[in-house]
């Protein structure tokens, strides 16, 4: 009898107890949900650091590729303008407007001084090694003569030293073209190699590329201005960039005499072209000439 009233009152208490012990397990795990949020979150922070520091790396990658893209293009352009020296032949025409630096001016090579017989006065500008008389004394061609290779060639003074070398020129006119030639050792010729072999002739030693002959002689015009330019004036272009690869002699009018390529030889060209415009570099004047008061 002891022993069932010892139950009924365990069962009793645990009855009494139940509702308290059902509130209690959902307290605790309401802890456990809280706690594992509080981890969560904690996760997703360090995700979210993570990715932001990953897209400021990338950020930076991204910025570091275009500045060395941008050095690597720099350098390219700096090895592409480096002046090579050539002529004209085989280029293909495309003008090219940027500026061309490096071009030197040197007083003229040569003072002409016509005399009243019709020859001309040579006076070296250039200091020589030799002491002694630097004069020379060189005749003008007859008249009759040169006027058979150019019927105009009256209407000029019989003193005119300019016409003397235009006159030479001319006479070279549809001689074939060949790259590297000279009229001095052959019977075919290219820009350069035209240019020094008509001065030659009249006692003025150019270089032999063109490059080289554009730095002597005194510079008359950097722009296609005919107004400055005299008939006998070297003229000198770009070729395929920004060097000089091109050689003329001025002849007056807006034309000059050249050696140009294969197909056309030593031709007279009118100078009223965008290509020649475009390309044009400076115009430079290797003598000078003194009349005799």
């Amino acid at each position: 009898m002891a022993n069932k009233i010892i139950m009924a009152a365990v069962l009793t208490l645990a009855l009494i107890l139940s509702p308290g012990l059902a509130q209690s397990v959902p307290t605790k795990g309401t802890k456990k949900k809280s706690s594992i949020s509080k981890t969560q979150k904690s996760h997703i922070k360090k995700s979210t650091s993570r990715k932001k520091k990953l897209a400021s790396r990338s950020k930076r990658s991204s910025s570091t590729d275009k500045t060395v893209r941008k050095t690597r293009s720099s350098r390219r352009s700096r090895r592409a303008s480096r002046p090579v020296e050539a002529d004209m032949a085989g280029v293909s025409h495309r003008p090219s407007h940027r500026s061309v630096s490096g071009v030197t001016e040197t007083p003229p090579l040569m003072k002409v001084i016509p005399q009243r017989d019709g020859r001309f006065l040579l006076e070296p500008l250039t200091p020589k090694k030799n002491k002694g008389p630097l004069s020379r004394k060189i005749s003008a061609p007859p008249v009759e003569k040169v006027a058979s290779s150019d019927r105009h060639y009256n209407r000029f003074e019989p003193w005119n030293f300019s016409e003397l070398i235009l006159t030479l020129a001319r006479s070279y006119r549809h001689t074939p073209y060949r790259r590297g030639g000279s009229l001095a050792t052959g019977s075919a010729t290219d820009c350069s190699g035209f240019v020094q072999y008509i001065y030659h002739g009249f006692k003025i030693d150019l270089p032999r590329s063109s490059s080289e002959q554009a730095q002597v002689g005194k510079v008359v015009t950097r722009n296609m201005d005919f107004s400055k330019l005299l008939p006998g004036d070297l003229l000198f272009f770009r070729r395929g960039g920004n060097h000089i690869g091109h050689a003329g002699i001025y002849l007056g009018e807006g034309k000059m005499i050249h050696a140009s390529n294969h197909r056309l030889g030593v031709t007279i060209t009118d100078l009223r072209q965008p290509y020649y415009e475009g390309t044009f570099v400076v115009a430079k004047r290797v003598f000078e000439v003194k009349f005799q008061r």
